[in-house]
């Protein structure tokens, strides 16, 4: 049985630590936590309906994103994304479905395989 707003409500796709990961970033992301808020393994559990580790693993997972630092004894700190980050975010996006349109022209792509 999970609790009510638990992390193990969500997708069935995503091990604990993805599921951790993937919520604690779209947080990050959306402006609940802001830059240099401190992330605590047991607070984080506590919010997610988890466990310590899988929580520690997403904190590595994020680290590698960028989005946090893991300071050693000390604690894990939000990171965040500047203007310039959604700024450059959105020139590559803009970009890649630009280059993905001129593929699919040129390779005959039917509209149902599109979708």
């Amino acid at each position: 049985m999970t609790k009510k707003g638990s992390v193990m409500e969500t997708s069935q796709n995503y091990s604990l630590s993805g599921k951790v990961f993937r919520t604690l970033s779209e947080q990050i992301l959306s402006g609940k936590y802001q830059t240099g808020d401190e992330l605590r393994e047991v607070t984080v559990g506590k919010e997610l309906g988890v466990s310590r580790t899988p929580v520690r693993e997403a904190f590595r997972k994020l680290e590698l994103e960028g989005l946090v630092t893991s300071i050693p004894n000390k604690g894990t700190y939000v990171n965040g994304i500047s203007r310039d980050d959604v700024q450059d975010i959105y020139m590559i996006r803009s970009r890649l479905e630009g280059l993905c349109c001129t593929a699919s022209r040129q390779k005959h792509i039917t509209p149902e395989q599109i979708e």
